[in-house]
């Protein structure tokens, strides 16, 4: 054989030697698991110069996880939190009983004007003592849901009796000033729902006899009582002469400091209340409230 036949016969075993060892390189690395991510696209193309199809970016496993692997995940340890609870539920009590914002005692008396006045709607609108928006309330209205919301709030430390401030109109009718029990009475159940039925139901009378009013929760009740509220939409009537003599707002100033002064040495707390828009009103009860160091209030 010729010298140039065993080196083309030498290069030709050289050339396929080297085509096996390429192809078993590429298999292999075909047949590892790249770390970097792939892009992977469909190749539903349409020749456009933008690719086409549905692009997928695959990210391989991290080195060391087990595919296989359904370990679920750790729990955590106590009990999970405890769910926040309905507004105005956490830590829920009733409001201490008061009437017209200002707090009671524990032995109350109230002097409620009823006179045929109270029917006026001059004090606005609010919520009812059944729970219903009212746009315009009579003074009557607005005094008997204060009565019964501070009934409601009472408990049975509590002890109260209302008196019933009209009559007495010309010449002096009966009734002339009532009393509802006539002695302090405690706020139990039996004794609240009593009460506030008849608040409901106390109709309106004619004259306001202050003076005989007064005079009633100053004498017919002990004097350790710690409250006594005067409400009222008007001046005494009638003004001029009855059993007080011949000037009724005269004789109140003159005669009540007096019927009140044991309680008032026994630390009673005296409030005026002045209900609606009656000018000759408001200067009787700011008066009578100087007076006697008393509270005013106007609604």
């Amino acid at each position: 054989m010729t010298t140039i036949c065993k080196l083309a016969i030498t290069s030709f075993i050289v050339a396929a030697a080297v085509s096996v060892f390429a192809t078993n390189t590429i298999d292999a690395s075909a047949s590892v698991t790249s770390t970097n991510p792939q892009l992977l696209r469909s190749n539903d193309t349409d020749g456009a110069d933008a690719p086409s199809g549905r692009g997928m970016l695959r990210m391989p496993a991290a080195s060391g996880v087990n595919a296989n692997d359904n370990t679920a995940p750790g729990t955590e340890d106590g009990e999970p939190p405890t769910e926040p609870s309905d507004p105005g539920t956490e830590n829920d009590e009733m409001e201490p009983p008061s009437f017209f914002g200002e707090a009671v005692s524990v032995k109350n008396i109230f002097i409620i004007d009823v006179s045929l006045s109270m029917r006026v709607y001059d004090v606005g609108g609010g919520i009812d003592y059944d729970g219903n928006a009212v746009a315009y309330m009579t003074r009557l209205m607005l005094v008997k849901t204060e009565l019964i919301n501070f009934l409601r709030a009472a408990d049975d430390d509590i002890w109260f009796d209302i008196i019933w401030l009209a009559g007495g109109n010309y010449p002096c009718d009966a009734p002339n000033t009532d009393a509802w029990r006539g002695e302090l009475v405690q706020c139990t159940d039996e004794i609240r729902q009593e009460a506030i039925n008849v608040v409901r139901d106390q109709g309106m009378w004619a004259g306001t006899p202050t003076w005989r009013a007064l005079k009633r929760a100053c004498e017919d009740y002990p004097d350790d009582i710690g409250l006594m509220v005067h409400l009222t939409d008007g001046a005494p009537f009638p003004p001029l002469a009855g059993e007080w003599g011949t000037d009724h707002d005269q004789a109140v100033y003159n005669d009540f400091p007096a019927w009140f002064a044991p309680k008032k040495a026994n630390g009673c707390n005296l409030i005026g209340i002045h209900v609606g828009y009656n000018s000759q009103a408001g200067s009787f009860m700011q008066e009578w409230c100087a007076q006697n160091d008393a509270a005013y209030i106007h609604r």
